[in-house]
């Protein structure tokens, strides 16, 4: 029998992961990744909701038990920033090389 899972991957991998253990009771530790920009909770980027209170991945975490994750507004969240990561990727200069690449 297990007495614990560690989960690391995608929002919603994750999510899936503590649906499955959740009826079995196995204790689920999740790490979370979201945009951390100072690395002290002030700015805020990293806000994750544990067990229905604010948490700061940054200062509190990145783990956390994933039974009390709320996933749903962690995937919202991380949607913000998809129209500027697809401006991003359709066109890069490489640092190192100067190449331009296109995308879409």
């Amino acid at each position: 029998a297990y007495d614990l899972v560690i989960a690391i991957g995608p929002l919603i991998m994750m999510k899936f992961v503590a649906n499955l253990t959740r009826p079995y009771g196995i204790k689920t530790i999740v790490s979370m990744n979201p945009v951390m920009v100072d690395g002290t909770g002030m700015c805020g980027g990293c806000r994750v909701t544990v067990g229905g209170k604010t948490k700061f991945a940054c200062v509190d975490g990145p783990d956390f038990d994933g039974h009390e994750v709320d996933f749903d507004e962690a995937i919202r969240r991380q949607q913000m920033y998809k129209g500027d990561e697809k401006r991003s990727e359709e066109m890069h200069r490489c640092r190192l090389t100067g190449e331009e690449h296109r995308h879409g």
